[in-house]
């Protein structure tokens, strides 16, 4: 895909009279109100709220989400001796050109600020610290740090911490409040504990619901790995060196819609092909256009080539209700696959480059019989026809799509890949390679009963294979399953089992069974016709020379599967990460012994505790979820006491106790 052209840049800036921050600024949080240590309350009560429930231009006064009932109570309660800052930071996740992990670091960098600014004006001022979802993310990352003496403020200023959904949860140090979670959190406990803050945070999990904070990773290696990836991994700058497998993942899951305006395709799309017709071209309005339909259609294409949007995902978004966004991100799709988007971002990119050219120098329009408006006017026609499918589209429909287009990778990624890991250790394999080896064998015996049999267990094993093969891309899963570090080596099977059945023609392989049956059960029907019926060996002898040609057929396409070997596998598949694969692994990664792979990947699965393996797919969509809208919001319903107290109510009264203890 083409990158972004400096001179593109500059054209856009010098379009629009905003100064844009360079992106090495320092990062600033709006300022805390008091101005001197007289005005100070008594104590300082920091939220950070989850993904998706603020922005970083929010008010901090104005308290939002999960966490809003308790930052007004703790004010109904205290009044102005308590302060109450809600953390305004990139709360978001994969949808912006940035991952999980950098929203987070976000969050941490912009609360030490905010903690170190009013602790430098307010000495006697104390401390709480409140986080939800990723926001107890960043709080616990923030407690640890503080109760080890690496924060920004020492830990006898600290009153409480009060973590909602954290996935750092089962960290040495924390009060548990309310059941207690299965597992551990989704991104790992903190190593270093809570240190002297323990005791002074507590710690709330929906445990069994809530996956982000609460997950059996030995039973689930496959989402635990994915989810330690998705939430520590940083993205990387354009032009960094190439990351490792735990970054690439991250990158590839990562959508950068921040600069597109889907909603303006069709109003810059018009302005193209007035211009490439007017006597007099304006060299602005070219280069806006151009450069807008550039930052907008590069996430389009970057999303399709990626597989994200492959037909299953777009049937599904298409196939929901009217009305809804996912609907209208279906429709969306669907006319993108009708443009010729990989040559529109070509095409808008020079565009782009050729129109800033001539606003740096100083041109403001051009005759259209002068050589600089051919050189505008030609591509700006061809952009126009390239994306008329997309612009097409309704305005509202194209805004209501975004925000779903913009999370649809990581939804994908994690609701495929667990599908597919799931389908093949349910696939019975070893069985599938021993009947492909016998069927062409009845078949050239001409063995009626046999064949039929055959190919009727053939049929049924090959099932969950044809749902595989014909829903998703299996070459890209296996891509993507290959970079994630696994210590027990049960992905990096999967990617190759998966890699090996990218290249077998599976669908083929089934409709050639399909035939074997039908034909064998032709003449099985001959020899043993119904009472009355006399038995018609010839007939029978006729029917199954028909199974020659299609048994032919069968053993070359079924050899590729029995072999491995359609194409080389690369032994890289087995990951550049630091961890251990079994021994057995390497060998038979070489050997492309998918036999023994298979009984590796099924006796893997079995050890790690992992008996039922469907429950895996509902967790990874569940995950997806949650990296797509962070969706656990049951915490106003779950009781956490023998007093019927919910988790936001306990959060509630034991805040404001700790605050009156302070006053």
């Amino acid at each position: 895909m083409p990158a972004t052209r400096p001179t593109a840049r500059r054209a856009l800036a010098a379009l629009v009279t905003a100064t844009v921050a360079s992106a090495t600024a320092t990062v600033t949080v709006p300022a805390v109100a008091h101005a001197d240590s007289a005005r100070c309350a008594s104590t300082f009560n920091l939220f950070i709220p989850g993904t998706w429930e603020t922005t970083e231009q929010a008010d901090p006064a104005v308290p939002v989400g999960i966490l809003k009932p308790i930052a007004d109570a703790i004010t109904a309660t205290h009044d102005d001796r308590a302060e109450v800052y809600t953390l305004p930071y990139m709360a978001r996740a994969f949808d912006n050109g940035k991952t999980y992990a950098d929203s987070k670091s976000d969050a941490r960098t912009k609360a030490a600020s905010v903690l170190t600014d009013v602790a430098s004006k307010c000495p006697r001022t104390k401390f709480t610290i409140t986080g939800y979802s990723q926001g107890a993310d960043a709080a616990g990352d923030l407690a640890s740090d503080i109760g080890n003496g690496k924060g920004p403020i020492p830990p006898d200023r600290v009153l409480a911490v009060g973590l909602l959904a954290d996935p750092g949860s089962g960290t040495e140090g924390e009060a548990v409040v309310g059941p207690r979670a299965a597992g551990t959190g989704i991104a790992d406990p903190r190593p270093q504990g809570m240190g002297q803050l323990s005791g002074r945070v507590a710690s709330i999990c929906y445990t069994g619901k809530d996956l982000y904070c609460s997950i059996q990773k030995g039973a689930s290696p496959l989402l635990g790995s994915l989810g330690s990836i998705l939430s520590k991994a940083p993205s990387t700058e354009p032009g960094a060196p190439t990351p490792d497998g735990s970054t690439g993942l991250a990158d590839a899951l990562t959508s950068d819609f921040s600069q597109a305006d889907l909603p303006a395709l069709g109003t810059h799309a018009t302005t193209l092909t007035q211009q490439s017709t007017a006597d007099t071209i304006d060299v602005g309005q070219v280069a806006n256009s151009a450069t807008s339909l550039m930052h907008s259609l590069t996430p389009i294409a970057d999303l399709i080539a990626s597989g994200a949007a492959n037909s299953a995902a777009t049937t599904d978004l298409t196939t929901a209700a009217p009305g809804t966004a996912e609907h209208a991100a279906g429709q969306f799709l669907a006319a993108a696959s009708q443009a010729d988007l990989s040559n529109a971002v070509t095409t808008a990119t020079k565009l782009a480059d050729t129109a800033s050219t001539l606003v740096q120098s100083g041109t403001a329009t051009v005759p259209a019989t002068s050589p600089e408006a051919t050189a505008l006017s030609i591509p700006a026609g061809t952009l126009s026809a390239q994306v008329a499918p997309l612009a097409a589209t309704p305005a509202d429909t194209l805004t209501t799509a975004s925000s779903v287009l913009a999370v649809l990778k990581p939804s994908i990624v994690v609701g495929q890949v667990l599908n597919v890991v799931t389908g093949l250790t349910a696939l019975d394999l070893p069985g599938i390679l021993q009947n492909l080896t016998v069927l062409p064998q009845k078949v050239a015996a001409l063995d009626a009963h046999g064949a039929h049999q055959i190919a009727g267990e053939l049929n049924n094993q090959f099932a969950p294979l044809v749902t595989l093969a014909a829903g998703v891309d299996l070459r890209w899963v296996s891509q993507i399953l290959a970079v994630i570090p696994d210590p027990s080596g049960f992905t990096q099977i999967a990617a190759l089992v998966t890699s090996i059945l990218a290249n077998v023609d599976v669908i083929r392989l089934a409709n050639l069974i399909g035939q074997v049956q039908e034909i064998a059960w032709a003449a099985v029907e001959r020899l043993l016709p119904p009472p009355g019926q006399a038995p018609d060996p010839l007939g029978a002898g006729a029917a199954m020379t028909g199974l020659l040609p299609v048994g032919l057929d069968l053993a070359s396409v079924a050899v590729n599967m029995l072999s491995g070997k359609a194409t080389k596998t690369d032994p890289a598949l087995l990951g550049r990460q630091a961890h251990t694969a079994p021994p057995s692994v390497p060998d038979q990664a070489q050997s492309l012994d998918l036999n023994g792979l298979t009984g590796s990947l099924t006796t893997m699965a079995t050890s790690q505790g992992a008996d039922d393996l469907a429950a895996l797919v509902s967790e990874g969509l569940n995950a997806a979820s949650f990296f797509a809208s962070g969706a656990h919001t049951d915490y106003n319903h779950l009781v956490v006491d023998n007093a019927g107290r919910t988790a936001i109510q306990w959060l509630t009264d034991w805040l404001n106790l700790q605050i009156s203890r302070a006053a």
